[in-house]
């Protein structure tokens, strides 16, 4: 355990904005940079924070103390989210920069905390190298405090390779060091460590007595991560000491304070522990869960070792239920992982299961193989310590002899040196005479060589030269025919595309109550604008090219713009189920002098591509001043790219690769054509991308703030319709059958908003039974209801003569399931979330107007609804495990549809997510991924339930 360095779990409300400002020409003083660095540790998002600090790092004028407490601030945050490998990767940065600078701190500090990262990983044998070269720069250092930390560490490394003789020898002197300059965190911390010792060699009751001194000590100071480790090497002690009572205590204690603070790494080594004492009581049925949870948090932990150790009791579980060759793969990879890690302690336990296993196969010469090596392996590690101190005592006893042939040979080589040195003068003379003849010959014969190749190297310059002025001749040409051909032939198919467009749309207006016609006629359409759009972009980069595209600069708001374009991708974004994050950081209104359509086209572009790239999380829009001008910045969290691909991007007819284009489909125009007119427009398009993570384009565009409006013609420009707010109320009876409570209770408050009166039912047995009885408007009807479903309800009141609006809502928006539900009957289609504009819009078709008095506000307040469905998430996930253990398939599939469709409506995102995986994976029966999602969402309903019950978002 390191001093000072203790996992938990800090519940930080997000007070501020952070916002950070980078460019090459502006200079950030000192104090600024140290906040900036400061404000890494108080962001929530990872990526944030990751981009964050590469941000920094990338500003020329950081000191290397700056740069160095970046990097460990970033790496710090890594370790603490269990993202092991980013850790690694910051803190040998960190290192780099320190041995370049002669930085001692934080040479100390890379080393340490590159070797706690490994540890965490499971990796012991790579963090004993970290520990020992840290243990070097702290004895350089003169700091015993230091010191005594990395012994204590390097005491913890050696005894998970079960090297006891080290660890044993780095932990006393570690004791030696906090009697002198530590306090009694240090001396608690050692008796907890030394006890790690003492269970290793079987002496449990010596430390039984130390881990209950070591727990005194820490509920003294307050320490409870300090009492929940000692708790569960308690439990260790009572499991092999056969007093399982005792033992299950005390692992149960350590358990449930590592659910308090989130510590996966803790959790997946104590349920392994839980395991095996399970199997020593034969609770097979809890052997299985406790294992099964085991494996789940080493591996969202990261943890090798973790793994390995959950292998061990999973073998065993599968040997004594009689799966055998399950129970062989286990052992082999438990010791594939042991030999990795270098645990000869898991490998020789191993090797006793794969004897038995073997056994039971009927494998006789294998098995008695196998307990040969087993023996051989338990006889090293018994004598192991013996055999290291025979080696000492062998060392310093040749040591003393060599010591006295070395003195003499000292004295013989001295002598010879003193000859040697006589004879290398002289041979030193002599080649230095050689030498200077040498040069002189060369230098000669490099000069004539030299003037030789200057004449005909012009000679051969000249001749490039001219062939090079040909060829450019002739491809500007070519470029130029080129041109004017794409030009004319742009131009020529536009003439009749013109026509069938029209006429297509007169069709469709005159035979709109032909449904296939129209089908037809509306494929006709698309595909017609999409020809277009894809010819504009044609001739726009031939205008280009052939320099005769001028802009048209008008006066606008910066504001009139956004909303423009935003409502274009709000919809969009609604289907993928992607939020549209808008953030103007400009003051308002913002008047400037730029070409409205060319920056709008440009807008278009990159965010379409956004869209279009991104198939979960977010799509966001950023506005602020930047240098003498305006930065538009658009980020997604969609597939990202490589270096390859963002180094071809900009040019015509690419895409990322071709499978991106059999994927997504495109010309490869869009951002060629916009990086022409932001170039023509006096600005530039530059783009940062990931692979998995996402893309961010920032448009530059140099304009002014104007203070008036030339052209009051151009105001009409920045008026959006869209801030008329409606002042028509609507009137009728709604039907509303939704099975949640309080996804009922939310819609039936928008809905009477609206001035409608609402009749709320909770299954589609008593809707029917409404719809027959009322006969209401409009009805809403959830598909999946308890008792009976939407569908089969929808069926009982058409054949019963019910002919009103029924529409369906659900949380189910995939297209085919869309085309499944209007194909039943159902009028139209809602989505949950629901969104009020689109609902209003829908009811408004069916239902009468009634103008009020008052403008139509339908924003509602849902914070008590929220926080009644936050806590009901306990209750979720009680029912969740209930149904899983009755393995009801299709229960646990409507009670995850119901789930995804409440968490959706009440912006709990990631329970969202997950339970429509968990659906989906149930519709379709992949039984492989049942059991991961179904713990991942038991995870997630947990850590939302507490930061609902922390306030914490």
């Amino acid at each position: 355990m390191t001093k000072g360095f203790k996992w938990a779990v800090t519940a930080v409300l997000l007070i501020g904005v952070w916002s950070l400002r980078v460019n090459a020409d502006t200079s950030v003083s000192s104090p600024a940079i140290t906040q900036q660095i400061a404000a890494l540790s108080e962001m929530t998002n990872w990526q944030e924070q990751m981009l964050g600090a590469e941000r920094l790092l990338q500003l020329p004028e950081l000191t290397p103390e700056q740069r160095a407490s970046t990097l460990k601030t970033i790496g710090k945050i890594a370790l603490e989210s269990t993202r092991y490998e980013m850790a690694i990767r910051y803190f040998e940065q960190l290192e780099a920069l320190s041995r370049e600078a002669g930085l001692s701190d934080s040479l100390y500090h890379a080393f340490k905390m590159q070797g706690i990262s490994a540890f965490y990983q499971g990796d012991y044998s790579a963090s004993v190298l970290d520990y020992q070269q840290a243990l070097v720069v702290a004895e350089q250092r003169g700091k015993p405090i230091e010191r005594a930390d990395i012994h204590n560490n390097l005491g913890m490394s050696f005894i998970q390779i079960h090297d006891l003789e080290a660890s044993l020898e780095h932990y006393l002197a570690a004791y030696m060091l906090y009697e002198q300059h530590g306090n009694e965190q240090d001396r608690a911390d050692m008796l907890l460590n030394l006890a790690g010792v003492y269970i290793r060699q079987f002496r449990y009751n010596k430390a039984e007595e130390l881990l209950k001194r070591a727990i005194t000590l820490f509920e003294r100071l307050g320490d409870e991560y300090g009492v929940a480790l000692s708790q569960g090497n308690l439990g260790v002690i009572y499991t092999e000491s056969n007093r399982p009572e005792l033992a299950r205590t005390a692992v149960k204690a350590a358990v449930d304070y590592y659910h308090s603070i989130n510590n996966t790494r803790h959790l997946a080594f104590e349920y392994v522990n839980m395991a095996k004492l399970s199997l020593l009581t034969r609770d097979y049925t809890s052997a299985e869960q406790e294992v099964n949870f085991a494996m789940y948090y080493a591996e969202k932990a990261d943890n090798q070792a973790g793994v390995m150790h959950a292998l061990h009791p999973t073998a065993r579980l599968q040997l004594m239920r009689g799966e055998i060759d399950a129970a062989e793969v286990s052992i082999d990879q438990g010791l594939t992982l042991t030999r990795k890690l270098g645990d000869r302690l898991r490998e020789r336990e191993f090797l006793h299961l794969l004897a038995l296993v073997q056994a039971a196969k009927g494998k006789m010469q294998a098995a008695a193989e196998t307990l040969d090596y087993y023996r051989d392996l338990q006889f090293a590690l018994l004598n192991e310590g013996l055999i290291t101190r025979l080696n000492k005592y062998q060392s310093k006893f040749e040591e003393s002899q060599l010591s006295q042939e070395l003195a003499k040979m000292r004295q013989a080589q001295e002598l010879q040196k003193l000859q040697d040195e006589q004879q290398n003068q002289l041979l030193w003379m002599s080649g230095l005479i050689l030498c200077l003849a040498l040069i002189s010959v060369f230098a000669f014969y490099h000069r004539a060589t030299e003037r030789r190749a200057k004449i005909e190297l012009s000679k051969k310059v000249a001749q490039r030269t001219a062939q090079l002025q040909q060829t450019a001749d002739e491809l500007r040409n070519a470029n130029q025919i080129k041109s004017q051909f794409l030009a004319n032939i742009s131009h020529e198919i536009r003439t009749p595309l013109t026509s069938i467009l029209g006429h297509a749309e007169s069709l469709q207006q005159d035979y709109a109550h032909d449904p296939h016609l129209m089908s037809s006629l509306g494929v006709v359409t698309r595909q017609g604008n999409h020809l277009k759009d894809l010819i504009s972009d044609v001739l726009d980069l031939s205008k280009i090219e052939a320099q005769r595209l001028e802009l048209e600069y008008t006066e606008f708001t910066i504001e009139s713009l956004l909303a423009d374009v935003c409502d274009m991708f709000q919809r969009p974004c609604m289907e993928k189920s992607l939020a549209l994050v808008v953030e103007n950081n400009l003051p308002t209104p913002y008047l400037v002098r730029l070409d409205y359509v060319r920056l709008k086209q440009i807008l278009i572009n990159l965010l379409s591509n956004a869209v279009k790239f991104t198939q979960e999380g977010q799509v966001e829009l950023i506005i602020r001043q930047h240098e003498d001008g305006i930065l538009f910045i658009v980020q997604d969290s969609g597939i990202g790219m490589s270096e390859s691909q963002v180094a071809r991007i900009f040019e015509c007819f690419q895409q990322g690769d071709n499978s991106i284009t059999r994927r997504f489909g495109g010309s490869g125009l869009g951002l060629s054509l916009s990086q022409h007119l932001a170039k023509m427009m006096g600005g530039e398009i530059s783009v940062y991308s990931e692979v998995e993570r996402g893309s961010q384009f920032k448009l530059s565009v140099p304009c002014a703030r104007l203070s008036h409006i030339s052209q009051p013609e151009d105001f009409e420009k920045m008026s959006s319709p869209e801030s008329l707010v409606s002042d028509v109320k609507l009137s009728g009876t709604v039907l509303l059958a939704e099975d949640h409570d309080d996804n009922r209770a939310l819609i039936s408050r928008l809905l009477e908003k609206m001035g409608l009166e609402v009749d709320a039912v909770g299954n589609g047995r008593e809707a029917v039974e409404r719809c027959l009885s009322t006969y209401p408007d409009v009805v809403l009807m959830d598909i999946q209801m308890p008792e009976m479903d939407g569908l089969e309800a929808l069926q009982l009141l058409r054949q019963a003569g019910f002919e009103g609006e029924v529409y369906a809502l659900t949380a189910n928006v995939m297209e085919h399931e869309i085309k499944g539900y209007l194909a039943q009957g159902f009028s139209g289609h809602l989505s949950k979330p629901i969104n009020s504009d689109l609902l209003y819009q829908t009811l408004a078709q069916s239902l009468q107007r009634i103008h009020a008095a008052q403008p139509l506000d339908l924003s509602i307040d849902m914070s008590d609804l929220k926080q009644s469905f936050a806590q009901t998430l306990e209750q979720e996930r009680y029912k969740l495990i209930d149904l899983w253990q009755e393995q009801n398939w299709q229960a646990l599939q409507h009670h995850c549809h119901k789930l995804n469709g409440a968490a959706s409506m009440f912006e709990f995102v990631h329970i969202s997510d997950i339970a429509s995986q968990f659906e989906a994976a149930l519709k379709q029966e992949q039984t492989a991924l049942y059991q991961d999602l179904f713990l991942i969402l038991c995870d997630e309903l947990k850590v939302c339930s507490y930061s609902e019950q922390l306030d914490v978002t």
